[in-house]
C-alpha cells in the first residue's frame, strides 16, 4: 500500500498490521496536528478491518521513532482554552489507539520523546532497542509544560506513581534497558536482531499464557504500589517527597513541575477520562505562560547553535584526532578529562612529574565521581584512562592536530610558553589558549602562524559547565574557527563564537555583576541578604557565594584585567583587594572568604562585619539599608548595559547567542529567557531610566549606553520575534 501524505505505509499481512511512520520532508518523525488527523483516520480504517489480530507500529526513520508533538504548535498557543482543545483532541485520537479490538505492539528504535510516548503509552505492549540511540522520556517540563496527550495519566498507571514522578518532574530520558527495568517497555531487544525479535514476542502475546506473563511483570510488586499510591494517604506522602525535593532543587522558579506533581497527585484515583481532563487545562493554563515560551525560544536557540558551524568554510571542518593540553593544573586535568571521555588521545604537559601527576589525579577524580553516580564502571574508566599520556617536555607534540594552552592568567608568561610551544609542532597543528581575559590578538603577536592560533575558553568545573567560548583573533582563519566549533561539540559542550576584547563575552559581563555585589558591601550590605535576593530572582548561587568557588584572588586579578581595559565603568572594588592583599582571604579554597568552608553549612565569615566596617571607617562611608529591588538593579542592570556595548561592538553575533553563553557560563536562568530576555520583558524605557538614577547616585559606571536611548525612543527590544 502507497504511504499516507504523511508518510505512514501499511501493509498486512498473516492478520498483522505493520505501519511504518516516515513522515515526509522531515528529518525527525513528529505529531503535528495533520500527522495526529491522518493518524486518526488510519486508526478508524484498522478498526474497521474485521479479521486483524495485531498491530506494529515503528519507524522508517534510523535513530529516531517520534521526537514529540510540534514544539512550534505549542509555541504558537496564545489561548489556555485552545491549548486545553489541543490536548484534548491528542487524547480522543489516543484513546481510540487504545481502544483497538486486537493488541498494538510499538517498537522503539530511537528517540522516543514526549508525544512519541504518550502515544507508545497507549499501545498495549512496547518494545525498545538497546540501540545506543534509543532515548526515551517525558522532556515536557523542560518547555514550561506538562505532558498533554496523557503521560501523566497513562505512565503512572503503567509503572506506579514514584518512578514516573522520577521521569516526568525531570524530564530526563532514560535508555532501552532503564526503560524495561522500570517497567515503561515490555522487553528490550538487541537492536541488530529486532526483526526476529519482536517476531518472536507478537507470537508470544498471542497466547493467553504470554499475555498474561507480561502483565505479571508488570504488576510485580504490589504492595509497593498500595504503600505508594493506591490510596490517598500513601499518594500525599509521595507527593510531600517529591515537592520538597522539587523546591530543593528549583527554588520554586519553575511552575510546570510542580503542576505536573499536582496532577499526578489529584488524578491518580480517577477513572482515566477525567484525569485527561485535567491535563488538558493544565496543559493549557501553563502553554501560555512567559516562562513556557521563555524556554520554548531558548530549545530552539540551542537547536539553532548546535547547527551553527562558526564560520563559512568550503567542506567540512577539520578532523581533530590527537590533542595536547599544556599545563596540568585544575584545568588542564579537567580539559584534559574532557577529550579523554570521548575517546581522543590527550598528551599532557607540565613543568615537572609531580605537576603531570596532578593533572592525571584531577582527570581521576572526575572519573570517580562519575563512578559514584554509576555512569562508569572502573573498566570503562581504565579504557578512557589509557587514552591519557604526559610528559615534562614536548616529546608526543611533534603530531598533534591541536594543542590547548591552560597555564597562569599572565600575558608574558603566556606568550613565552606559546613562542615555545610553535617550535615544537607542526605547521599545521592548531594552537588554542584557555585563557580567560587576555586577548586573542595580542597572544597571538609573534607567533609563525597566527591563522591557525585560536581561544579556547573552558569554564570551571570543566565537567559541568557545558560552554566553550571560541574567541578567534585578527588574523584566525575561518578553517580554524570551524575546527575548534566542531571539536567543542564533539566534547559536548555548547560553542559560542565570540570576539576578541578583554575578558570576551561572560567574564565581561560577569564582573561588573560581581564587582557591584562587592560595592554593596561595602556601602553595608548584608552578604547573606545580596546572596538571597540574586538566588531568589534565580541565579544558581550568589554572588558572594561564586567568589569564594572561583577564588577572590582570582576575581580580583579578572577585576584588574577589565578594568585597565574599560576604565572607569569597570572600577574595581577595592575591597576585594583588601581582602586578598591584608587578609589573606581566598575563598573557598583557602577555607574561608565571605563565608566559612569548614562543614556543609554555609556560614558568614564571623570577621567579615569588622573588615569592612574598617573598610568603610578609612574610606569615610556610613553604612546604608538597600531594598530587595535597589540589589536586584545594581547588580543585573550593569550587566544589561555592558551586554548592549558587546552587541553594538558585534563581540558577540547577536541576543541568542549572548543569551546561550550566559545561561550556559554562569547559570542566569533558564526561565527568564536570557538576559536579554529579561531586559525586554523590563523595556528598555525601564532599563534606561533606572540606570540614569543610579547613575545619578552612584557614578558613570551606571551610565546607560546610547544604544539603549534609542531603543527607548523607537520602542524597540532586543527580540522582535520568536527564535525558530
Amino acid at each position: 500500500m502507497p504511504a499516507t501524505p504523511n508518510g505512514f505505509q501499511i501493509n498486512i499481512t498473516d492478520k498483522v498490521a505493520d505501519i511504518v511512520f516516515d513522515l515526509n520532508g522531515e528529518k525527525v518523525n513528529k505529531l503535528t496536528t495533520p500527522v495526529m488527523e491522518e493518524f486518526d483516520g488510519l486508526i478508524e480504517q484498522l478498526a474497521g478491518t474485521g479479521d486483524l489480530e495485531l498491530m506494529v507500529l515503528r519507524s522508517g526513520k534510523p535513530g529516531i521513532f517520534i521526537a514529540g508533538a510540534d514544539i512550534a504548535e505549542i509555541a504558537d498557543i496564545t489561548d489556555p482554552v485552545a491549548g486545553a482543545a489541543l490536548a484534548s483532541k491528542g487524547h480522543r485520537i489516543l484513546d481510540r489507539l487504545a481502544a483497538l479490538p486486537f493488541p498494538t505492539i510499538a517498537v522503539i528504535d530511537g528517540a522516543c520523546l514526549g508525544g512519541g510516548l504518550e502515544l507508545a503509552l497507549a499501545c498495549t505492549y512496547r518494545i525498545a532497542t538497546d540501540n545506543p540511540k534509543t532515548s526515551i522520556g517525558l522532556p515536557e517540563v523542560n518547555l514550561g509544560i506538562i505532558p498533554g496527550f496523557g503521560g501523566t495519566q497513562r505512565l503512572p498507571r503503567l509503572i506506579g506513581m514514584p518512578k514516573a514522578l522520577s521521569m516526568i518532574l525531570t524530564g530526563k530520558p532514560v535508555n532501552g534497558k532503564k526503560a524495561f527495568k522500570l517497567g515503561v517497555v515490555d522487553a528490550v531487544v538487541p537492536a541488530e536482531f529486532a526483526t526476529e525479535k519482536i517476531a518472536e514476542f507478537a507470537g508470544h502475546i498471542k497466547s493467553a499464557a504470554g499475555r498474561k506473563a507480561v502483565l505479571a511483570r508488570r504488576n510485580s510488586r504490589p504492595f509497593r504500589r498500595w504503600l505508594t499510591q493506591d490510596n490517598a494517604l500513601a499518594r500525599l506522602v509521595t507527593a510531600n517527597v517529591a515537592c520538597r525535593n522539587l523546591m530543593k532543587k528549583t527554588k520554586g522558579c519553575y511552575p510546570a513541575p510542580l503542576k505536573a506533581l499536582e496532577v499526578i497527585r489529584r488524578t491518580l484515583g480517577m477513572p482515566l477520562d477525567a484525569g485527561l481532563a485535567v491535563e488538558a487545562r493544565e496543559f493549557g493554563e501553563l502553554a501560555v505562560t512567559p516562562i513556557s515560551k521563555n524556554l520554548i525560544n531558548l530549545f530552539y536557540g540551542s537547536e539553532a547553535l548546535k547547527k551553527d558551524k562558526g564560520a563559512v568554510i568550503d567542506g567540512k571542518p577539520r578532523q581533530i584526532n590527537r590533542v595536547g593540553v599544556l599545563g596540568a593544573g585544575v584545568m588542564g586535568g579537567g580539559i584534559a578529562w574532557n577529550f579523554t571521555k570521548v575517546d581522543i588521545p590527550t598528551r599532557l604537559k607540565d613543568l615537572n612529574w609531580e605537576a603531570v601527576g596532578k593533572g592525571y589525579e584531577a582527570a581521576a577524580n572526575i572519573y570517580g565521581q562519575l563512578k559514584k553516580l554509576r555512569k562508569y564502571d572502573q573498566r570503562e574508566i581504565d579504557i578512557k584512562m589509557h587514552h591519557l599520556s604526559g610528559t615534562t617536555d614536548f616529546s608526543g607534540f611533534g603530531n598533534l592536530d591541536i594543542v590547548v594552552e591552560a597555564i597562569v592568567e599572565d600575558l608574558d608568561i603566556k606568550r613565552k610558553v606559546l613562542a615555545e610551544l610553535a617550535e615544537h609542532v607542526q605547521d599545521d597543528t592548531i594552537i588554542a589558549s584557555n585563557t580567560s581575559t587576555l586577548p586573542i590578538t595580542e597572544l597571538a603577536e609573534g607567533l609563525p602562524h597566527p591563522e591557525r592560533f585560536i581561544g579556547m575558553h573552558f569554564f570551571n568545573p570543566v565537567n559541568r559547565m557545558p560552554l566553550v567560548e571560541v574567541i578567534p583573533g585578527k588574523e584566525t582563519s575561518p578553517e580554524t574557527v570551524a575546527a575548534v566549533v566542531a571539536l567543542s561539540k564533539r566534547l559536548g559542550k555548547t560553542p559560542v563564537v565570540v570576539q576578541s576584547c578583554p575578558g570576551f563575552l561572560v567574564n565581561r559581563l560577569l564582573l561588573p555583576y560581581l564587582n557591584e555585589a562587592v560595592m554593596l558591601l561595602q556601602e553595608g550590605a548584608n552578604p547573606t541578604a545580596v546572596d538571597r535576593v540574586l538566588t531568589g530572582f534565580g541565579m544558581p548561587m550568589g554572588p558572594f557565594t561564586l567568589l569564594d568557588e572561583v577564588g577572590i584572588d582570582v576575581a580580583h586579578k579578572c577585576a584588574v584585567v577589565l578594568a585597565a581595559a574599560y576604565g572607569e565603568r569597570m572600577t574595581n572594588a577595592t575591597l576585594l583587594e583588601c581582602m586578598c592583599e591584608d587578609y589573606r582571604l581566598f575563598g573557598k579554597k583557602g577555607g574561608k572568604g565571605f563565608y566559612l568552608h569548614q562543614g556543609k553549612k554555609q556560614v558568614v565569615n564571623p570577621d567579615l562585619p569588622a573588615i569592612a566596617g574598617d573598610w568603610r571607617k578609612a574610606n569615610n562611608i556610613s553604612p546604608r539599608q538597600f531594598s530587595d529591588d535597589d540589589i536586584l538593579d545594581r547588580c543585573l542592570l550593569t550587566m544589561v548595559n555592558e551586554a548592549v556595548r558587546c552587541l553594538d561592538e558585534e563581540i558577540v553575533a547577536d541576543p541568542l547567542h549572548l543569551d546561550m553563553a550566559m545561561i550556559m557560563g554562569i547559570g542566569f536562568p533558564p526561565f527568564r529567557g536570557g538576559l536579554l530576555r529579561y531586559a525586554d520583558a523590563l523595556g528598555a524605557d525601564h532599563i534606561w531610566t533606572r540606570l540614569y538614577e543610579l547613575a545619578e547616585k552612584y557614578g558613570d559606571r551606571f551610565k546607560p549606553c546610547e544604544r539603549l536611548q534609542q531603543m527607548t525612543r523607537n520602542q524597540r527590544e532586543f527580540y522582535n520575534e520568536t527564535v525558530r
